[in-house]
């Protein structure tokens, strides 16, 4: 039995006619009175009590039949619109993980929004982890797409490719009542001797590296981590509380801002990466529209383009 059967069928159960069932389905009338006649057949049952050559009628079985036959149409209708629907995006869950900074990034919120716009039936999942985190997921499929900052957390081989997508400017993070906060220009040794609070190395080892290469070739100096906090809202948290200083992405700026002062570098402009990784064998629609989104609405807010990619974390 064949989805034609079930409409050569229902057509025919609802014209009672088999001429004009054929000349809806655009099919000759001996065609249309063969596949019933099959359909019948199949089923060892008549599901038309034919009364002349043209004129029929539907037997209590076929009565019966039509109901389950016209349910099964729109089900195999519905299944084929949810498939078009997959497939172009709009329909199922698109599981995100990112790092925190890029959850907070301007861009990546305003394409959201426009996914949830473009397909109000699709489920977002967004994960806030650690860059060290994200590959695995990604590998496993749990994730469609991770963004990221190291490619140093990648693993050497083909099972995940990445795509560079921009670069994020770094500032320091401080109480609003700050004694640095007072000064005219912002150099990078302005902070030797701060207490600061950083990423763990065992969950952003590369960032850590980073900034300590950063501020001993830029500063002269090797800071001090007094705390170490993976979650970069926890770190602004505990600056708003005066517990130290801090270095975020830009995107940052505008935390807590009546407790904490940021400031740029003055003799530096130090940059972090972003990555966008997938797993190799996973090309989901879904996760290359939203990909699409987010570079178009990153370029409408002026983010700074491709550059130099730097091994770092976040």
């Amino acid at each position: 039995m064949e989805l034609r059967h079930l409409r050569y069928f229902t057509e025919a159960a609802h014209e009672l006619h088999f001429a004009r069932a054929a000349a809806n389905l655009k099919v000759t009338q001996p065609a249309l009175s063969r596949q019933i006649a099959a359909l019948e057949k199949e089923l060892g049952v008549e599901l038309f009590s034919r009364s002349n050559k043209w004129k029929i009628e539907l037997t209590p079985v076929g009565e019966v039949f039509l109901a389950e036959a016209e349910k099964i149409l729109e089900d195999a209708q519905r299944a084929a619109n949810l498939a078009r629907s997959a497939g172009t995006g709009g329909y199922g869950k698109l599981s995100i993980g990112a790092i925190s900074s890029t959850i907070g990034n301007p861009a990546f919120s305003a394409a959201l929004h426009e996914m949830r716009v473009r397909y109000p039936k699709l489920v977002m999942e967004v994960v806030d982890a650690t860059s060290s985190g994200l590959p695995e997921q990604v590998r496993q499929h749990t994730l469609d797409i991770a963004f990221l900052r190291s490619l140093s957390d990648l693993p050497a081989d083909d099972t995940l490719i990445y795509e560079h997508l921009w670069n994020d400017r770094l500032a320091a993070a401080m109480p609003a009542g700050h004694p640095l906060t007072r000064r005219k220009t912002f150099p990078v040794s302005s902070l030797a001797g701060e207490s600061f609070i950083l990423v763990p190395e065992r969950t952003s080892g590369a960032m850590r590296q980073y900034l300590a290469q950063f501020f001993h070739t830029r500063g002269g100096f090797s800071p001090r981590a007094d705390f170490e906090i993976y979650n970069t809202y926890t770190a602004l948290r505990m600056v708003a509380a005066g517990l130290g200083v801090t270095v975020v992405a830009e995107s940052y700026i505008g935390t807590f801002a009546r407790q904490i002062a940021y400031r740029y570098f003055s003799d530096a402009s130090p940059e972090v990466p972003l990555l966008a990784i997938r797993a190799a064998d996973n090309r989901s629609r879904t996760a290359d529209i939203f990909l699409d989104i987010l570079k178009n609405k990153s370029r409408k807010l002026s983010h700074p383009g491709s550059k130099s990619i730097s091994r770092i974390a976040n």
